[in-house]
């Protein structure tokens, strides 16, 4: 399957919460669900600096991905966002999920509790170690013949044109790490999640100038 790889759009939000919910999630979602999800794609994307979509044939957005420069890489690039900031976009939601008034449908609210509890095992020191962040990889497990790979190589041609050298990213035992293996990705940290629930984070990382000389 061909995918057209662009920037990301305001208008793609709410399919970039659609490639969200399959990439991390498998209980069914409600309306009220979906509007989280948009909302929080849309909120993750704005906090970062670059963001690439995939459009399938059909014009349907299938899966996105995201990135975030380091200031100690490149402070005029870390401060250069390629779409627009929604401050109270942000306000609005952050004030409203703490509020509890999104009224998640139970078994999504459950999964979405584990996610977000996820998110917390990010460790910033590690990441401040790196040139660029890869934030986020989501896409619909109905199309994953190629659809990870376009991506993530559009990310890495983006990320050799600005002149970084590293790129990590954060996974964990419940998500499909072997993915970053197979494409040259190195496991550089693991740790047990902070809840004992046995799953761990890891931390890749792709070294850029290493690669581009072998």
């Amino acid at each position: 399957m061909m995918f057209t790889i662009r920037p990301y759009t305001e208008k793609d939000a709410a399919a970039c919460g659609e490639c969200l919910y399959e990439g991390f999630f498998t209980a069914p979602v409600e309306d009220c669900d979906k509007i989280l999800l948009r909302d929080y794609a849309q909120v993750l994307i704005e906090k970062c600096n670059f963001t690439y979509v995939a459009e399938a044939d059909d014009g349907q957005v299938v899966g996105f991905i995201c990135g975030k420069y380091s200031k100690s890489f490149d402070r005029p690039l870390a401060n250069r966002y390629a779409c627009k900031k929604h401050y109270g976009l942000w306000c609005r939601m952050f004030f409203k999920y703490y509020l509890k008034q999104y009224q998640m449908s139970g078994p999504f609210q459950i999964q979405w509790d584990h996610f977000f509890s996820q998110l917390q095992e990010r460790d910033s020191k590690t990441f401040g170690t790196c040139d660029l962040e890869l934030v986020a990889l989501a896409s619909k497990a109905a199309y994953r013949k190629g659809l990870g790979t376009a991506l993530v190589t559009q990310f890495l041609s983006r990320a050799r044109a600005d002149g970084a050298d590293t790129v990590r990213l954060l996974t964990n035992t419940l998500a499909s790490w072997e993915f970053y293996e197979k494409r040259g990705f190195a496991r550089v940290a693991e740790k047990p999640f902070r809840d004992g629930s046995g799953n761990r984070t890891i931390i890749y990382e792709y070294r850029i100038k290493e690669t581009s000389n072998a």
